[in-house]
């Protein structure tokens, strides 16, 4: 199975904050059978609340984190792909959050269950766990 993890999910494993996740995200992640993967898109996301001050319990570049959470648990990096971009623009005008639509639009061209607790995502097309 493969999983890609929102981003909001994502900050809580930075942070430590992991008993805001579900048991079955917590069991989705720690699964021997499956692999997990964090978006790029996230990547650029964090930045971007980071610099506002929106991402409590950070000190140092939210980068370093964010890498050297990646390299610790062994979660890929996902990247972007034009035809990515240009799915978003398929999608219903259920989720007007630019970030969240790029994700939903990689886990579906990839086949991915999203790990998210956004219920917005359950409209779409695309597996979600929370």
């Amino acid at each position: 199975m493969k999983y890609l993890i929102d981003t909001c999910t994502y900050v809580w494993l930075m942070t430590n904050d992991q008993k805001r996740l579900s048991a079955e995200a917590r069991a989705a992640l720690q699964s021997d059978n499956s692999t997990s993967y964090v978006s790029i898109i996230s990547q650029i996301e964090m930045t971007a609340k980071h610099f506002k001050h929106k991402i409590p319990g950070i000190a140092r570049p939210v980068i370093d984190y964010y890498k050297q959470l990646r390299i610790d648990s062994g979660i890929e990096l996902l990247n972007l792909t034009q035809e990515d971009i240009e799915d978003t623009t398929q999608l219903p005008k259920i989720h007007s959050d630019p970030f969240d639509r790029l994700l939903i639009a990689q886990a579906m061209n990839r086949g991915m269950t999203i790990l998210t607790p956004d219920k917005k995502f359950k409209k779409y097309p695309v597996r979600v766990i929370f």
